[in-house]
């Protein structure tokens, strides 16, 4: 299941406007990259990381069965049509994510579709609210994540989204309230503590600042 994806373009929403919170490529890079970790957590895909040159890391199918949830299917796709590089992955993946990601959110009940046209041509799409208590949820996952109140420490999951949003500069916005600095300085910390641990880092055959960036530069 897209559970991390689903869980970060819950985040990027407005939940009055339900429209995207960032511009539309860092939500691009973000969503694509969440599908890609889900997709290495489900064992469907690695990434090649040559010797070198981070930005020549690449992901790679390992099993293209479809998984029958819509959108892991659809980055399957995309993946299996064209070797490209991990970047172009992430950014084209968010891209043509966004829909089946938007799909399963209305089917669960926590956003709903809202139709409209920008001046009066455009057709356009946002998908406010319906039920805030799972995001509260998450949100809650996050700042105890950051501030260092989860007991136990944070599970896996919740690791991973504060390092995408940290890394498109989106914490604040989720975190109300807390002081930006300070969030940034101790997602950094909690993300390091994480990078060699647990079947994702080993996946990405550790996952490091350089790999990172590739991600979320732009």
């Amino acid at each position: 299941m897209s559970a991390l994806a689903q869980d970060l373009a819950l985040l990027l929403l407005d939940d009055t406007s339900g429209r995207s919170t960032v511009d539309l490529g860092r939500r691009h890079r973000a969503v694509g990259s969440a599908v890609l970790l889900d997709l290495v957590r489900a064992g469907r895909v690695a990434v090649d990381r040559p010797e070198g040159d981070p930005k020549d890391a690449r992901p790679v199918v390992l099993d293209a069965a479809p998984t029958g949830d819509a959108t892991l299917d659809r980055a399957l796709s995309l993946l299996t049509a064209k070797d490209r590089k991990l970047a172009w992955a992430a950014e084209n993946i968010g891209h043509a994510c966004w829909e089946p990601l938007m799909e399963a959110l209305t089917d669960r009940g926590l956003v709903r579709r809202q139709e409209g046209r920008f001046l009066g041509l455009i057709r356009t799409s946002s998908w406010p609210a319906e039920d805030t208590s799972y995001e509260a949820s998450v949100v809650a996952r996050v700042r105890a994540a950051v501030t260092g109140e989860a007991d136990g420490g944070p599970d896996e999951s919740t690791v991973l989204l504060v390092m995408i949003l940290d890394g498109i500069g989106a914490l604040p916005a989720v975190l109300p309230g807390e002081d930006p600095r300070a969030v940034s300085e101790r997602a950094g910390r909690l993300v390091a503590a994480h990078r060699e641990h647990g079947p994702w880092a080993e996946a990405f055959k550790g996952l490091d600042s350089a790999l990172i960036t590739v991600l979320f530069a732009g």
